[in-house]
């Protein structure tokens, strides 16, 4: 398309070993079309979800919480207050409609006790 740049994403991978994370509130479902309620999927069909994860240690008083996106199969049942580990964790850029920011997504969301494969 003429005129419009295409920004390449790249994931930018977490270190989470000096990290520990506490959830902030349920998960929600990434919605596509809040008319239809459509639920945005990831490359290989499964639905994408959303959760507030502050970090610990945190340094940057100003923004505490992260929101971390996952796919899942079924909704999760993740309750708040639950120390979890977000598998995979990356950040990436993101630009839309003359606004940008730093997002965060994960392979999986696991109880904090659970060890990666």
């Amino acid at each position: 398309m003429a005129g419009r740049k295409r920004f390449e994403t790249r994931n930018i991978p977490v270190d989470l070993s000096a990290l520990s994370f506490t959830v902030a509130g349920e998960p929600e479902p990434k919605i596509v079309d809040r008319a239809t309620g459509e639920i945005k999927k990831d490359a290989e069909g499964r639905d994408l979800y959303t959760i507030p994860l502050p970090p610990k240690p945190n340094d940057d008083r100003r923004n505490p919480v992260i929101v971390v996106t996952f796919p899942s199969e079924i909704f999760p049942t993740i309750p708040e207050g639950v120390q979890v580990r977000p598998v995979g964790l990356s950040a990436f850029f993101w630009q839309m409609n003359g606004r940008s920011g730093l997002g965060f997504r994960a392979e999986a969301i696991v109880p904090a006790a659970v060890k990666a494969a």
